[in-house]
């Protein structure tokens, strides 16, 4: 069964090198800037519908990671294990995890 690591990851270096360490060690998922909601009310909430890089020019984003990441079940724990490791479990860098079941799963990856 594939299950659905999702994690939100406050942007930086311990992002990045998350990302990098999931590389190297032969993941692949799909990786979206992000921004919290307190963040967006601050900024008068006005986030365009369509995302366009001036945004990463702008204060309107924060920037986090949010990642995806389909997984065979043996796998959760060694990917929870590299996010814990690089941020302290969430000590060092604000976010969070969690790991859904796909009760059905096509594709790729």
């Amino acid at each position: 069964m594939k299950h659905l690591l999702f994690a939100i990851l406050e942007s930086g270096h311990i992002g990045e090198e998350i990302l990098h360490n999931l590389s190297k060690e032969g993941y692949n998922g799909t990786v979206i800037p992000s921004t919290s909601l307190k963040h967006t009310l601050e900024h008068e909430g006005d986030i365009p519908m369509f995302f366009n890089l001036a945004l990463f020019e702008s204060n309107k984003f924060e920037n986090n990671i949010t990642l995806y990441l389909i997984l065979d079940e043996e796998q959760i724990e060694d990917v929870k294990h590299i996010i814990n490791k690089h941020t302290n479990h969430f000590k060092n860098c604000h976010g969070g995890m969690f790991v859904v079941p796909l009760e059905s799963y096509e594709g790729s990856f």
